[in-house]
């Protein structure tokens, strides 16, 4: 059959079934760049303003895709794509200051037991000579996940009653007292 096939074509026989290697090797290629064009479809919907974290997570995930055809897709410039993997591996000045600060400010929180906030850890790194402000120091407290205890009594509030407990007896009914001339049950001292 393959040999009809061939004569009909005008071709050798031997270079036919290279030819349906080959056409089946590109109808595999062609389902799987369906399948990635699927996946990047739906990535875009929630990728309107991609974020690098999301490009670079959704390139790794999916080593079978190429990084262009991807970047083509969620219309992402390939400068910015390789310009964010170059900061992945070559944090910036401002951003490797910040890792720096953040390793003294959480040996200050650790030396102090866990107790001092924002005010007190940056009143000892000013101390010890660092130019930092009162906010890059929250601000990196809070990305590191450090906080002060408050002092005691604060933020302490009454005790609320859950809604689906049991009320407890009625405790009037002990000292069942009625006025004769008000009719009302009243409970307290006799003095």
């Amino acid at each position: 059959m393959i040999r009809r096939v061939a004569e009909g074509l005008g071709v050798h026989p031997e270079a036919l079934p290279g030819w349906i290697r080959a056409l089946a090797a590109r109808r595999k290629e062609n389902a799987q760049l369906k399948r990635a064009h699927e996946v990047l479809r739906t990535a875009s919907a929630f990728l309107a303003r991609p974020d690098p974290a999301q490009v670079t997570a959704l390139v790794d995930e999916h080593p079978h895709l190429r990084v262009e055809p991807v970047l083509r897709e969620l219309n992402v410039p390939f400068s910015a794509y390789y310009r964010w993997r170059q900061v992945e591996t070559e944090p910036c000045e401002p951003r490797r200051r910040d890792a720096e600060l953040t390793c003294r400010i959480r040996q200050v929180h650790d030396e102090s037991g866990g107790l001092y906030g924002s005010p007190r850890v940056h009143a000892i790194v000013k101390r010890e000579g660092a130019h930092v402000g009162r906010k890059r120091v929250e601000r990196v407290m809070r990305q590191a996940g450090l906080a002060g205890i408050s002092p005691a009594g604060a933020g302490k509030n009454c005790t609320r009653r859950n809604p689906d407990a049991d009320l407890g007896p009625d405790l009037l009914t002990r000292c069942n007292v009625t006025s004769p001339r008000t009719g009302r049950t009243g409970c307290g001292s006799p003095t």
